[in-house]
């Protein structure tokens, strides 16, 4: 189906889109701010309403999504943490501490994939960056559709 209109997000309209595309784009509440979401799409593909409703429960259910994430980026950095020592060296006044980092953390984007790319996994992924204005660096914690953690993958 090329055209589609849902109640979460609307009108979708998948005709002119090229290779791998931004099919949506909004923002979902989140700590007295917003979030960016981008809706990735495949032009070959056709929409599901099925699909569309799990992407809407994963992103009205972001807080505890969220909660889940720190957990797992705490574990990460307590098993690596090259990722947080980079940080403390390039940055000033960057906590040392993995529970205070990762409580600074912020949620840049999230990514809603309806198709994975080649070489990609997770249908969701959530980028948490540090100090965003001063570093480019992400960790990218990447989810399937029932809420579970497949991933997490530090990027720039």
């Amino acid at each position: 189906m090329k055209h589609l209109k849902h109640a979460y997000f609307g009108e979708l309209n998948t005709e002119g889109l090229d290779d791998y595309d931004v099919l949506w784009q909004g923002k979902i509440p989140y700590k007295n701010e917003s979030v960016i979401v981008y809706f990735w799409f495949y032009e070959k593909d056709d929409l599901s309403s099925e699909k569309l409703n799990l992407f809407e429960k994963f992103l009205k259910n972001f807080d505890a999504i969220d909660e889940k994430s720190r957990k797992a980026l705490k574990a990460y950095l307590e098993e690596d943490s090259e990722y947080l020592n980079v940080h403390v060296e390039e940055l000033e006044n960057i906590p040392e501490n993995v529970d205070d980092f990762v409580a600074e953390m912020k949620v840049e984007t999230i990514e809603l994939w309806y198709t994975i790319c080649e070489r990609s996994i997770g249908e969701v992924i959530v980028n948490y960056m540090i100090r965003p204005e001063e570093s480019d660096e992400i960790l990218a914690v990447k989810y399937d559709l029932n809420g579970e953690i497949l991933a997490i993958d530090w990027e720039s």
